[in-house]
């Protein structure tokens, strides 16, 4: 129930504000060798899970964690200034992270550097169409919202999602060949784009 509130949450907020784009370039396809990604954000870790890139952070304080894709390879105790809320929570100012993505997590290279709070990954930028040819209904955005479980389960964390003209705007963490091939079968006319992003 709380994930799907979130994802609602997330609905109205792309609705209401948030511009969509076209497909992001996508990095490698996941079989074979790791594709190499790149993201700067804050880092938190619960107790008993791993530590996450914070693509969201709720309200609440302190804080419960945060929303965003498993990282591997990273110890929070080693990094310096790290916080440790009451709770047990633990984390970081900004860190640039670079690591491989294995269809499900990101496995760090080398360890994280210190970064501005400036130089944050946005999320995706872009623009809709101002009149476009339909509007997507309601019942796809509900089945997006019933689908958590299903896209977990096949590696994709949807960030954000909304209507854009008569396609369907999906922010996920990482749109590889597979996230898009398979979001573009169940959704029909969608525009992925990623968060982390790929390195060359």
């Amino acid at each position: 129930m709380a994930a799907r509130i979130g994802l609602f949450l997330m609905v109205l907020a792309v609705v209401a504000g948030a511009a969509c784009s076209g497909t992001a370039s996508l990095g490698p396809a996941t079989p074979g060798s790791p594709a190499l990604y790149t993201v700067t954000s804050t880092v938190m870790q619960k107790p008993g899970e791993p530590p996450r890139a914070c693509a969201s952070t709720p309200l609440p304080y302190p804080p419960i964690g945060c929303g965003g894709r498993a990282l591997r390879g990273l110890d929070l105790l080693t990094i310096h200034g790290v916080t440790r809320y009451r709770n047990g929570v633990l984390a970081t100012s900004m860190l640039h992270i670079v690591g491989t993505w294995d269809g499900h997590d990101l496995t760090l290279t080398r360890p994280p550097d210190t970064a501005a709070m400036a130089d944050a990954t946005p999320m995706p930028p872009g623009q809709c169409p101002s009149q476009p040819s339909q509007v997507v209904s309601p019942p796809l955005m509900q089945r997006v919202m019933s689908d958590n479980a299903l896209l977990n389960a096949q590696g994709i964390q949807l960030l954000e999602f909304g209507p854009c003209g008569d396609a369907l705007f999906m922010v996920v963490v990482v749109a590889d060949r597979d996230s898009v091939r398979f979001l573009t079968n169940r959704y029909g006319a969608v525009q992925v784009a990623g968060w982390l992003k790929p390195i060359s």
